[in-house]
């Protein structure tokens, strides 16, 4: 997809896998890129995300969507989950006109994460629109930990999963607290969710220090992003 800010630039998409601590694949996170037509600049996708048209997004969100169609079966095949980042335009698409039902049925792996500076997240289950997704769809909360949210919308079992924010856990993890922190962060949430996954663990040593807790799932650079004709060798 082309989009023009103050330069042209195109969309790329990668698959981020997560794995559990005995290294097997659980599931990719579609991400998108932004890269300059004709050049190698790229833009932080954050800065750009907000300044794209409900048209946009939604064409975004149908590219990720085709994408997922050209490794469907490996999806299926190897029972791995698909998660896709959803903002309030395209809750409005999946909320109307039956969109919901027939996604569903084309990508039965498919879940979707919001941040958590989602509008009216702080409300939980009393955001109507969010009810509604969490009846129809697993939900995932992306970035827990940002500062961006309260836990209402955790405790009120709105997400199938949580996803532990990147820099939440890097800030912590030289701290002489980190275990007993994070033993009082997963007794907070696990009860009110399915699995909870950790971001950021970007080298070996936090790693180690992130094992013991046996997390549904770990993302970072150790596992680094893959365009998806290269999906196949994450199983080999």
């Amino acid at each position: 997809m082309m989009i023009t800010l103050d330069n042209a630039y195109q969309s790329e998409l990668m698959l981020l896998p997560a794995r559990n601590s005995a290294g097997e694949l659980k599931g990719l996170e579609v991400l998108v890129n932004f890269t300059g037509v004709g050049t190698d600049v790229r833009i932080p996708t954050e800065l750009v995300i907000p300044r794209l048209s409900a048209a946009e997004e939604l064409a975004l969100f149908n590219e990720k969507l085709q994408l997922l169609d050209t490794c469907k079966l490996f999806f299926i095949q190897h029972q791995l989950i698909a998660w896709i980042n959803i903002t309030p335009a395209i809750v409005e698409f999946l909320l109307s006109n039956g969109n919901a039902v027939s996604i569903l049925e084309r990508y039965p792996f498919l879940e979707f994460t919001v941040n958590e500076n989602y509008p009216g997240l702080n409300n939980g289950k009393d955001d109507l629109q969010l009810a509604r997704m969490a009846i129809h769809f697993p939900l995932v909360l992306a970035n827990f930990g940002a500062g961006a949210a309260s836990l209402k919308a955790v405790y009120d079992g709105l997400f199938k999963r949580v996803i532990l924010d990147k820099g939440f856990i890097q800030q912590r993890a030289s701290e002489l607290s980190f275990e007993p922190f994070m033993r009082a962060i997963l007794w907070q949430i696990t009860p009110h969710c399915q699995s909870v996954i950790v971001s950021g663990i970007d080298d070996h040593g936090l790693l180690q220090r992130v094992l013991s807790f046996n997390f549904g799932a770990m993302q970072g650079t150790l596992w680094p992003a893959v365009p998806a004709e290269h999906v196949t060798t994450l199983v080999q």
